[in-house]
């Protein structure tokens, strides 16, 4: 289960901790924060690359099927040589 909680770190209290608690009783958890408006400017820079390479005539676009149908083999040699 993954939860995400959007608020102002002025708003930050015992009552969150104590919900997370609460929602995830006897399991280990992973807490991540980060900073929204450096979150959406980050997707803001990935959009347009992936708009510049899709107007790239040298990028190449595959479904993952078709990607592992290709490359599967040369995936398992190189795992295997770790």
């Amino acid at each position: 289960m993954i939860t995400t909680f959007n608020l102002p770190a002025d708003q930050l209290d015992s009552s969150i901790l104590k919900s997370i608690k609460e929602a995830f009783k006897g399991r280990d958890i992973e807490i991540i924060v980060s900073d929204t408006k450096a979150a959406a400017d980050r997707s803001d820079v990935l959009l347009k690359r992936m708009e510049k390479l899709k107007k790239d005539k040298n990028t190449v676009s595959f479904t993952q099927e078709k990607f592992f149908k290709t490359y599967r083999k040369k995936i398992a040699d190189a795992t295997n040589k770790i």
